[in-house]
């Protein structure tokens, strides 16, 4: 058959023959029996949606559905070229959140995963919640999977190289709740006690006045064990462990004095190569982690999302839970040997050597022993 003849020429001329209908019907006829197959007889569990409405766009805003897609092309092409999952861009026309989780829900059946991307804060996570409780499939979110993912990777690190332990550390996260949210929740299942979460308006406790919703209602029960109120600035005395992670850096040599010794500063924000050499202070040396390219030890999702989903989809998994992230993120920090552990070392990078298959059988696995994964592939007979 020559490559110029289309599918539909093809069996008109006969090339493709009958067994192609007879076979495929079979599978058809089979999937209407029990669903359940659906892993074993179709291509869907490498295939991921890339969900956007165009709200929140890094380094753009909000642009809409059309001006997003460049930014969600991107992420499909790194999905693709990394980890060998076929992921398509779906650009939703509605700032709804009930319309967008009507739309991905009436398109699950074509995925084995949804990836929720460029859409603004907090409806992101109202958007991942509801189609992960409708869906049963895997959804991730950037800033609720794979940052805190990438931060808890670099912090076990981090704390090995100062001689510090994640039980008894003081953490202070700055930034929007929707972020902090995340990371704080899973920073304290992987044992850290004493996390304070600030925004714009200072660190978010208990009984403080102004604007709430329910994230801020849960960082307020959830953070903050010693009722910290005030700036960053305040919160941030004696403190072993700072992420930024989002708005301008807040930290001025100063306020870095004030920390404990052997600080440890991770900053998720845009940045510059200047604005992060590493200070001469008399308390020790801090471990510096930056999102800039340019800069030793670059914190990314990008080190995150291949390898989590390639995982989820290996697995068949209905949801990707707890024990999958952690698992995720222990990976990620074995990546660096505890012989090779440096200050300027200690996360690896995107490209290296084995990072996504190690990845994604450490996640594939904790599916299983977790109990989300489905029962793997068998032969189908289609003769």
């Amino acid at each position: 058959m020559t490559g110029s003849l289309s599918l539909t020429q093809a069996v008109y001329d006969g090339e493709i023959d009958l067994a192609y209908a007879k076979s495929s019907a079979k599978l058809c006829r089979a999937l209407a029996d029990d669903p359940a197959e659906s892993p074993r007889l179709t291509s869907r569990w490498n295939r991921v949606a890339v969900v956007t409405d165009g709200s929140g766009v890094p380094g753009a805003g909000d642009v809409g559905p059309l001006p997003a897609l460049p930014y969600v092309e991107k992420k499909s092409a790194i999905f693709r070229k990394l980890a060998g999952i076929e992921a398509f861009p779906l650009a939703i026309d509605s700032r709804n959140i009930e319309e967008t989780v009507r739309v991905v829900t009436a398109l699950s059946p074509s995925f084995g995963a949804v990836n929720i991307e460029a859409v603004s804060e907090p409806r992101c996570l109202d958007i991942k919640n509801r189609l992960a409780s409708e869906c049963e499939l895997p959804v991730f979110q950037d800033a609720s999977d794979g940052i805190p993912v990438v931060c808890l990777a670099a912090l076990l690190n981090s704390l090995k190289l100062v001689g510090k332990s994640i039980d008894n550390v003081r953490i202070v996260l700055s930034g929007t709740e929707a972020d902090g949210m995340p990371v704080s929740e899973f920073l304290s299942a992987a044992g850290a006690g004493d996390i304070i979460v600030c925004d714009r308006s200072g660190a978010i406790h208990k009984r403080r006045p102004g604007p709430t919703n329910w994230v801020k209602e849960r960082l307020a029960k959830n953070t903050n064990p010693r009722q910290i109120k005030g700036s960053p600035a305040k919160a941030l005395s004696g403190a072993d462990v700072f992420i930024s992670l989002s708005g301008p850096p807040v930290l001025t040599r100063e306020l870095l004095s004030t920390m404990a010794r052997n600080a440890i500063l991770f900053y998720l924000t845009d940045c510059t190569p200047d604005l992060f050499a590493r200070p001469e202070t008399d308390s020790g040396t801090p471990v510096i982690a930056t999102t800039c390219p340019v800069l030793p030890n670059q914190l990314t999702a990008c080190l995150v999302f291949p390898g989590l989903l390639r995982g989820a989809l290996d697995a068949r998994a209905s949801a990707i839970n707890l024990e999958m992230k952690v698992a995720a993120a222990t990976s990620l920090a074995d990546m660096v040997p505890a012989s090779q552990l440096d200050y300027e070392l200690v996360i690896p990078s995107v490209l290296a050597p084995g990072l996504i298959p190690s990845m994604a059988k450490a996640v594939s696995e904790a599916a299983a022993a977790s109990g989300v994964a489905s029962p793997p592939p068998a032969t189908f007979a289609v003769g």
